[in-house]
């Protein structure tokens, strides 16, 4: 009876492991469905709570071969400068340091324009640091996403953080 009782909860513990990783994959597969998905997805990868390693494998998923990131940066005289990188360049520089403060990137606002295979998504951020509740940054993502198969996958995103010149609602205005 013991023995039973123990197999039959070794038994439960690997049909729930077996069915909470069933799961995980759907909403992987589920997550790059819509290229709103993908980008959702993007942003709980890259957050998490104070000590909570990243999943940088499922963060790769996200992006097609070769993706790159962009990031304008303005230098103490205003002049803004492009820094290039790839997916795991951005691992390498932000990984232990996400999972050290509790980094977590929120979407405030999105515009999505599709065109067949084709996507792109202005998407509003604003990041606070969990171990201080301090704000971080605010900002702009502009991430272009294209569909290969069924999934939506990122072919670049390029950010920049708001100020005083270029306010988040800017971005979001029309341009002819």
């Amino acid at each position: 009876m013991i023995m039973e009782g123990v197999m039959g909860k070794a038994w439960m513990a690997g049909a729930a492991l077996a069915l909470a990783l069933a799961l995980g994959a759907a909403q992987e597969a589920e997550a790059q469905e819509t290229p709103g998905a993908a980008l959702e997805a993007l942003y709980a990868a890259i957050s998490g709570p104070v000590g909570q390693a990243r999943d940088w494998d499922s963060l790769r998923a996200l992006f097609l071969d070769g993706a790159r990131m962009h990031v304008s940066v303005t230098g103490p005289e205003g002049a803004d400068r492009a820094v290039t990188l790839t997916v795991d360049d951005y691992i390498a520089l932000n990984g232990e340091r996400l999972a050290e403060i509790g980094f977590t990137e929120v979407e405030t606002r999105r515009q999505t324009h599709v065109y067949g295979a084709l996507a792109h998504i202005l998407s509003a951020y604003e990041a606070v640091r969990a171990d201080t509740g301090e704000e971080v940054a605010v900002g702009v993502n502009m991430v272009t996403l294209m569909r290969v198969g069924s999934d939506w996958k990122i072919a670049a995103i390029a950010w920049r953080a708001a100020d005083a010149d270029w306010p988040v609602d800017r971005a979001f205005e029309a341009v002819d």
